[in-house]
């Protein structure tokens, strides 16, 4: 079927532009706005795929030995969902950053104490992470998303945006229907297949994650138009604080092994505040939204720099 080749041949091809393919999609996007219109309905859908598509890229070899010694990825989450939200946002309001960004505040501590990104795991296929490991912080970092967000939301807000039975839930059938489709194709297509299709995967993973930022990037043209300065400070701000907990994150874990160290780092780095807009819903303010989309670019982006550094910390590791 020449069709199907050709498809399987270009989605190869996108999964082989890896994460530089992956730094020029959030430009792309920015590029075309008016399709967001289209695109944002399919959202949650799009979501899904991509967890699906994290199930499908993991070993599940790997992933059974997590399970059965889940000592590192269950560190890894305490540190993501305990320890660093609280160190940051002990940061922020002992900084006065309450009174300094009275429009920003409430975002900037509810990012810090949401779960990682749902595609956290596809984002490590790209890299060439620990996909395995990547997909259980994911997962335990979930289950106790429920908790720790409202927890850390009374702390420092005083009040809490989340219900925890209404996100425990939403999370489960994210990843328990996510997880049964993905079991379901392996089980009947087999491993050896799968393994083959790793370049379309990608390939699909890169067009999803495509779909994301054009929604993402909606507004961002307009914001930027109108006041410059104040978007390139915001633009500043959330790639430094994407970058320190990276790197931060990365020196805690460095014992590990940089595939895994990189892939917990991302994890803490980059968290799911669509949760949160959906949260908030119709009384986010046109600044948060913007916050929200500039935040996507360190996403996109940083994974080029992890990509090389990983590569880099491999070759000296190795005698």
């Amino acid at each position: 079927m020449p069709i199907l080749n050709t498809l399987v041949a270009a989605l190869s091809w996108i999964g082989r532009t890896g994460t530089r393919g992956l730094a020029v999609s959030i430009f792309l996007g920015l590029a075309v706005p008016q399709l967001a219109a289209y695109v944002k309905p399919y959202l949650s859908e799009i979501v899904f795929i991509l967890l699906l598509f994290s199930y499908l890229r993991t070993d599940p070899q790997a992933f059974r030995g997590y399970l059965r010694a889940p000592a590192l990825p269950a560190a890894a989450a305490l540190w993501v969902m305990v320890a660093l939200p609280l160190l940051i946002c002990s940061i922020y309001a002992l900084s006065g950053a309450r009174s300094m960004f009275p429009d920003l505040y409430a975002l900037l501590i509810l990012h810090m104490v949401v779960a990682p990104l749902t595609s956290s795991a596809a984002f490590a296929a790209l890299m060439g992470l620990d996909v395995a490991l990547s997909l259980m912080v994911l997962i335990v970092s979930s289950a106790l998303s429920p908790i720790t967000s409202v927890a850390f939301s009374y702390l420092f807000l005083g009040t809490s945006l989340f219900s925890p039975i209404g996100l425990g839930v939403k999370l489960f059938f994210f990843y328990a229907a996510s997880g049964v489709i993905a079991f379901v194709i392996r089980r009947t297509a087999g491993q050896a297949w799968i393994e083959k299709q790793r370049q379309p995967i990608d390939g699909l993973n890169m067009i999803a994650l495509f779909a994301f930022a054009i929604v993402a990037m909606e507004n961002v043209p307009r914001n930027v138009m109108a006041d410059p300065l104040f978007a390139l400070g915001i633009l500043g701000f959330v790639v430094a604080l994407a970058c320190a907990q990276l790197a931060l994150t990365a020196a805690v874990f460095a014992r590990v092994g940089i595939d895994r160290s990189m892939a917990i780092g991302f994890c803490a780095a980059f968290r799911n505040l669509g949760v949160v807009m959906a949260a908030l819903g119709s009384s986010i303010s046109d600044v948060a939204w913007f916050y929200f989309a500039l935040v996507q670019l360190p996403i996109y982006v940083l994974p080029a720099v992890v990509n090389a550094l990983a590569k880099r910390g491999r070759r000296v590791s190795t005698p």
